[in-house]
């Protein structure tokens, strides 16, 4: 047990008022990235040289679903839109 506190005593909590720290939050604040950036990303994962990558992700995913299911989340760390990612069913 820390030193000083008293046995079933309540954790100190941490302020719920999120501090900046200047770390950007969307790829959009990160210098220099483009939509190229997110082109080039889908269009690596469509390389048949990276198939086994994309069958080895927790969800497989082909070559085919690159569009419909990589590019909404690609887009939405790009603008910060979550609302943006497919749900894969």
């Amino acid at each position: 047990m820390a030193e000083g506190r008293v046995r079933g005593a309540p954790r100190q909590q941490l302020p719920l008022t999120p501090r900046p720290i200047g770390f950007p939050t969307t790829l959009a604040e990160v210098p220099g990235f483009t939509d190229a950036h997110i082109d080039r990303a889908l269009a690596a994962a469509k390389d048949p040289k990276l198939a086994s990558k994309l069958q080895n992700m927790p969800i497989p995913m082909t070559a085919e679903t690159v569009d419909r299911y990589m590019r909404p989340i690609l887009e939405a760390a790009h603008m910060g839109r979550f609302e943006l990612i497919r749900n894969m069913t």
